[in-house]
Parts: structure tokens; sequence; C-alpha cells
């Protein structure tokens, strides 16, 4: 078994931003893309687990910027995993430049849903003992975030059938992007997020209208909390704190972003 996920790649231009800078859902994007392929050479992926009426559900996310790759730069993207307490599955993941310096790092915890219930059950049930080894012990770092009491700031969107993935409900990527698109265009075209924590809630259906709030996190300077939640009684779906640094703290090309 390979304990140790490492890929290259290149920044492409459909993953970039205005500044030509790697957007932050396809980080996310990256990560996931990563922790699949890794669970297939292990075979334990999401289509491993669904002849048994099994997939992997993520359930939080720690990531870290200290800078933004940019178009068509080369990158290493290497991941692993380590399972706690046969209930959580937990990988870390870093990216790499070109000098070998460090440019984001990230942690996840994953369970393994039943899906005719739709309830977490224990890796033991799912996994071989050799499946549920590791190569050293991940850090649960995860840290608790404050939930949304006085939203400053909302907007709204409506499942689309494309925002479904493999397990048929939003994929963890595009709540990211509802939750930041709920922040002012003035402030999103100045700023960018150097550290994002993020717990994963409940699903939601195609079709439905969901909100995105947010609102200052007064223990920090420039930091703020977000909530995705259903419309239509659902509750919370999503929660998110992000902490962001001006543009000017990140080396990039010019930018065509409109300040507003």
């Amino acid at each position: 078994m390979t304990d140790l996920f490492t890929r290259t790649l290149k920044v492409r231009l459909s993953e970039v931003d205005p500044w030509a800078l790697l957007k932050v859902q396809s980080i996310f994007d990256w990560f996931q893309d990563a922790g699949c392929e890794h669970a297939a050479q292990l075979g334990m992926s999401a289509a491993d687990l669904l002849v048994r009426n099994f997939t992997w559900v993520l359930l939080k996310y720690q990531v870290r910027v200290n800078r933004y790759p940019i178009w068509n730069e080369d990158v290493t993207l290497t991941s692993w995993r380590a399972p706690l307490n046969d209930l959580y599955d937990l990988r870390e993941y870093r990216v790499t430049d070109a000098s070998g310096e460090t440019l984001i790092t990230g942690n996840s915890a994953w369970v393994i849903m039943d899906f005719n219930t739709r309830k977490p059950t224990r890796l033991s049930r799912c996994l071989s003992e050799e499946q549920r080894a590791d190569m050293g012990l991940i850090p649960d770092s995860f840290e608790r975030i404050l939930p949304v009491k006085e939203p400053r700031y909302t907007t709204d969107f409506r499942v689309r059938i494309s925002d479904l993935d493999f397990n048929r409900h939003v994929n963890n990527s595009i709540y990211i992007g509802w939750a930041l698109e709920a922040l002012p265009e003035s402030f999103l075209c100045r700023h960018l997020p150097t550290e994002l924590e993020v717990r994963f809630v409940r699903e939601i259906a195609r079709g439905r209208a969901v909100l995105s709030e947010a609102q200052a996190d007064e223990t920090i300077d420039k930091a703020y909390l977000h909530r995705i939640s259903g419309k239509d009684g659902e509750g919370e779906l999503m929660r998110m704190r992000t902490l962001w640094q001006p543009m000017d703290h990140f080396a990039s090309p010019a930018g065509i972003c409109s300040l507003g």
C-alpha cells in the first residue's frame, strides 16, 4: 500500500481568479481529487464503498495559505492519511512550489456514511485492518467555530444539478464559494483568505434555496464567521471561519477585478 500520495500539478486557466491566482475553491477541488485518487490506490474509494452501500462524507476542513500559486505555475501536492478512533479518517495535505517552499497546508476529517440510513458508521465495518493502518499520527487540530448570530452580509442561491457530486449532495467546494460570496465585492477585490476553518453539518437537495450569511469575528481583525443554511427549514448546512490579508500581502500579477 502507498502511504504517501504525490502529484505534480500545473495551475490551469480554469482554476485561477481575476488576478491569475489559484481560486480558493480550486484548493478544495485539488485536495478532494488527491484524497479520492489516493483512496482508489488503497482500494477504499467512494466507488469501492458504494458497492456495499457506503460512501465517504467530508466533515471538517482546516486550510492555511502562505502564498497562492499563479497561473501556469508547477506545484507539488502531497497527501497522507491516518484513522482516528475508528470513527474518522484524517487526511493531511501540503502544496509546495518548485523550490520546495510550502504554499498551502490542509487537514480534513472524513467519515463513512451508510447510504441507506445517511448516518456515519465505524471504519472497521468497511475497511480492512491494513486499510486502517497509517503512516503516522495526524493531529486533531480542528478548532471550534463560533456561530453567526448577527449577520451583516447576506446573499442567496438555489441548488443546481451542477452543484451536486458523486454522493448526490452539494460538493464541499460549492459551499466554500457560496460562503465567500456573501462578503462585499469591495472587500473581496482587496483581500484573500489565509486561513479557513470549515464544518459541514448536513446535506441539501437540488432545487432548494440556501442563504449565505457572514459577520465579522470580533475576536480578531479581518476575520469573518460564515453560515450556509436552507431557507425552507433545513437549518444550518455549513459553518466557516475565515482570516484575511490585504491583496498586497501576496505577490501577484495585476488584477482585472472591478473595485466597485
